[in-house]
């Protein structure tokens, strides 16, 4: 009778158990939406590295599942960009990737990543700032949280938070010298403003720029120095150690890459900011001259950017012995009038897109076709005054000249060439402009002017129709390198031809 009994409740008591774990495993289902998302504390991870030794540094990131249902992550994987330097630890594995990771419904985790640096290590074995990712992959689709660390003993102007951000830098209408012995870095973008910034021969700055996608507005090229209105900045190379500006990442590849940072903008100083033997490469732009600023160069070289290598907007800008090459835009471009001399400087345009150096003189708000809108044209005198030059390139027309009165305000439009190796063609058409040449080499496709122009070696030709056309200008004795120039005859270009 207890057996008759007992052997149902047995089974009542099965069944019973049974409903019961049916009942959690449909809770239990894991979520199988290719949509879904994880939800992360943060979408970049800082590391805070030491430079006294060799640094490293943990940065804990949690990971929500904000979902009515578990998921699992199939795997969690340091991309490895720069792989080697970053390890993450999640539920006590640690290493570069972890699979099958399962957080429950409305629960979290925690991943552990940890960096080690040696901020010692040769320059070209590790760049200044150390950029991985680490990518979670749920149901086929892969989330991404950054991974940012210093990698190389510098002088960082600014902090790790300046990401697509501005940091001034003041010294209370002070004087700061970076003449440090280690490079200094600049993550993001540099306001200097009540300070003036003298940097002395041989010195080395780095700017990390990168695109920049801000929650509002365009994307834009990060990475900038401005010059504001009480800033100044004096650049004060030399010919043995030139002072050098360049993107932060060193590696062998990136040599050659343009628009890896923005570039310098002197925005309205009150100063005259100086470059001497200044060695600017790989940026965005060069350098830019805006609103009535004032900017003297010699002896330096733009080289490899994005749009120009100097622009001037209603500008004075003075430069000799200067090398403006590889730019994918005009490699001089002045805008909106303003005073301008080119002594000694070679500007070879090679995309054929553009031209060796273009000028206007007027400013306005554009239609939605690209044109002035009427009544927003407003106009600046410009003043251009070319000597002993190089402008060279692919197209016809390698000067661009747009006059806002077309030639009836001579005052407002003034210009002239001397004593150079110029490209032009339709322009040798145009009265006025013939009026305003001197004594100036017309090249031709078939001319031989540089070493190797495929190489970027924009030195003289021994056969070089540039050499011994120049005439001899008063305080300008040497080269960009420090040849002596010729003391009847000298060459046009940056470069005096050395046998």
């Amino acid at each position: 009778m207890l057996t008759k009994i007992g052997f149902p409740l047995f089974l009542l008591s099965i069944l019973i158990f049974s409903f019961g774990i049916t009942g959690c495993f449909k809770d239990e289902i894991v979520n199988k939406d290719s949509n879904f998302r994880l939800r992360f504390s943060t979408d970049t991870l800082m590391f805070d590295t030491t430079f006294t030794d060799i640094g490293s540094a943990t940065k804990v990131l949690k990971i929500y599942n904000d979902d009515k249902q578990p998921v699992e992550i199939s795997k969690i994987k340091i991309r490895g960009i720069e792989g080697i330097h970053f390890t993450l630890n999640t539920d006590g594995i640690n290493g570069t990737e972890t699979n099958n990771v399962r957080i429950e419904s409305k629960d979290s985790i925690y991943v552990f990543c940890k960096v080690r640096v040696d901020p010692n290590q040769d320059l070209t074995a590790s760049p200044f700032v150390l950029t991985d990712y680490l990518d979670f992959t749920v149901n086929g689709t892969t989330q991404s949280v950054v991974l940012v660390a210093w990698g190389q003993n510098a002088n960082y102007i600014t902090g790790k938070d300046n990401l697509g951000k501005q940091s001034v830098y003041s010294c209370n209408f002070g004087t700061v010298n970076w003449n440090d012995p280690k490079p200094y870095v600049i993550y993001g973008s540099l306001i200097i403003d009540q300070c003036k910034v003298v940097i002395p021969a041989g010195a080395r700055v780095y700017v990390h720029g990168g695109l920049v996608f801000p929650d509002k507005g365009s994307p834009f090229i990060d990475g900038r120095i401005f010059i504001a209105e009480d800033g100044q900045l004096i650049v004060n190379g030399s010919k043995e150690a030139p002072v050098s500006f360049r993107g932060d990442r060193l590696e062998k590849e990136f040599k050659d890459v343009p628009g890896q940072w923005g570039g310098i903008i002197v925005y309205n100083s009150k100063h005259t900011n100086t470059f001497n033997f200044l060695d600017l490469r790989n940026a965005n732009f060069g350098i830019v001259a805006d609103s009535a600023t004032k900017v003297t160069m010699s002896h330096s070289v733009i080289d490899n950017v994005s749009l120009s290598c100097l622009i001037g907007n209603h500008a004075d800008i003075n430069a000799s012995n200067c090398l403006f090459s590889n730019s994918a835009g005009n490699n001089i471009l002045l805008t909106y009038g303003g005073t301008y001399n080119f002594d000694y400087c070679t500007i070879p345009n090679v995309t054929g897109q553009t031209s060796a150096i273009a000028m206007d003189n007027y400013t306005c708000i554009l239609n939605e076709l690209g044109l002035c809108k009427e009544g927003t044209i407003k106009t600046n005198a410009a003043v251009l005054k070319v000597r002993n030059s190089i402008l060279s390139g692919l197209d016809e027309d390698e000067i661009s000249l747009t006059d806002a009165y077309e030639s009836k305000q001579p005052a407002f439009f003034q210009y002239n060439f001397d004593n150079s190796a110029i490209k032009v063609t339709n322009l040798l058409k145009d009265e006025y402009f013939i009026q305003r040449i001197k004594d100036c080499y017309i090249l031709a496709n078939k001319d031989t002017l540089f070493v190797n122009e495929n190489k970027s070696d924009y030195k003289l030709d021994s056969l070089s129709v540039a050499k011994s056309i120049g005439l001899p200008i008063p305080g300008i004795i040497d080269d960009l390198i420090g040849n002596m120039r010729k003391a009847d005859k000298p060459d046009a270009g940056c470069y005096e031809y050395i046998p």
